[in-house]
């Protein structure tokens, strides 16, 4: 059908961003004779309602947005022309499932909704839905949907992005609970910034202040300022020097130092299981030298650090199931990582910043250290949301 008789459906654009340069090249090498607009998967329509002509897109957007770019940009009417089903009767709900099913299965350019992304959009169709129809995962999200408006969910989208993160639904859940703008944003970044789990939201919100310790969280909620600390009075410090022999009476409001706390390994990166999100804690010891050998015997080789990544097969400590982990330095504490069942290559994306570790011995687990702050912990798992 002609692209001009086509547009997306407003309430079920679904992401936050399309992007769609990298699958507008894909497009583009795969027109031929047989398929001249490059367009491999149909897309599907219904037909506009308000009395116009044409037809509005609900799955396929991504791929009616990069024919779009490429007429735009190339004027070869071969991409003037977007490929789909048409479809008749079926509700906005019906789309919406859909449109979900459609991107569950990641492959190739196709790039899945995020649990944020299929909120939102239950969010825009909300008035159209009968939510004691609903069951299941579709239920408890639409039930985050009530909850959380558009200016919440996009500013959470900011959150996953400067984080490299993705909020599970029973992270999402855990949220929902917060009214306060300034408590929930700070558990959410808490949660995103220092990858703690959805099994783990309630140190996210005791911890929320840890927030600070991040620069994008100041750069994307300015109106969050750090609180002043108060400054130890007279009394107080007395009072704290008077149980150590009377020491503290010599100095009169200098407050008492505080021991760092004891770190027992340093520059750990902690990777969620793809199955079941359990996080497991890796050290990454890397050191790669190359020497270029010239051609002159007499000239000394050039010598560099390769990009690199390391793939490392591992097993989970609760599922178990046996996974992979694609890990790249990037300088310093950061390194792009993904983990996976294939043990196929794949350039990792996500970036993650390594944590130092501490053993709480009385609870038995990892306490996560930034800054010589506690901002978590990697405690025994409990499957509350595996998968999501």
């Amino acid at each position: 059908m002609p692209l001009d008789l086509v547009e997306p459906y407003q309430k079920l654009l679904l992401r936050f961003v399309y992007e769609v340069a990298s699958l507008a090249a894909l497009i583009r090498a795969a027109a031929d004779e047989n398929t001249p607009n490059g367009q491999l998967e149909p897309g599907r329509v219904v037909p506009r309602k308000d009395g116009k002509k044409g037809y509005l897109v609900y799955v396929g957007v991504r791929r009616y947005f990069a024919l779009k770019w490429l007429y735009e940009n190339t004027h070869d009417p071969r991409f003037a022309v977007f490929n789909a089903y048409v479809d008749e009767g079926l509700t906005e709900l019906q789309m919406f499932v859909r449109a979900k099913m459609e991107n569950e299965d990641e492959k190739g350019e196709r790039q899945g909704l995020s649990v944020l992304e299929e909120v939102f959009g239950l969010f825009k169709i909300r008035e159209s839905v009968s939510p004691e129809k609903l069951d299941g995962e579709l239920r408890r999200e639409f039930a985050v949907a009530e909850k959380i408006d558009e200016e919440r969910a996009e500013r959470l989208f900011r959150v996953e992005s400067a984080a490299h993160f993705r909020f599970r639904l029973a992270h999402l859940e855990s949220l929902c609970t917060i009214e306060d703008d300034r408590e929930f944003y700070l558990s959410a970044a808490c949660a995103a910034g220092f990858n703690i789990g959805a099994d783990h939201m309630e140190e996210a919100v005791k911890n929320r202040d840890s927030a600070y310790l991040l620069e994008w969280f100041r750069r994307l909620f300015p109106e969050f300022k750090e609180p002043e600390k108060a400054a130890p009075t007279q009394q107080s410090s007395t009072a704290a020097g008077s149980g150590n022999g009377g020491g503290g009476a010599e100095h009169p409001g200098k407050e008492q130092e505080k021991k760092p706390l004891e770190v027992h390994k340093k520059a750990a990166i902690i990777l969620p299981c793809p199955v079941c999100s359990t996080e497991k804690m890796i050290l990454l010891s890397l050191k790669v030298l190359v020497t270029e050998v010239p051609i002159d015997p007499r000239v000394t080789g050039k010598r560099g650090i390769p990009d690199s990544v390391v793939r490392y097969q591992s097993k989970c400590d609760a599922c178990p199931k046996e996974f992979y982990a694609f890990v790249e330095p990037l300088g310093g504490r950061r390194y792009a990582a993904e983990t996976s069942i294939s043990g196929k290559f794949r350039e990792p994306k996500r970036v993650v910043e390594a944590v130092d570790l501490r053993a709480d011995y009385q609870e038995d687990v990892w306490q996560k250290i930034v800054e010589g702050k506690v901002v978590g912990t990697v405690g025994p798992h409990r499957p509350t949301d595996a998968g999501k």
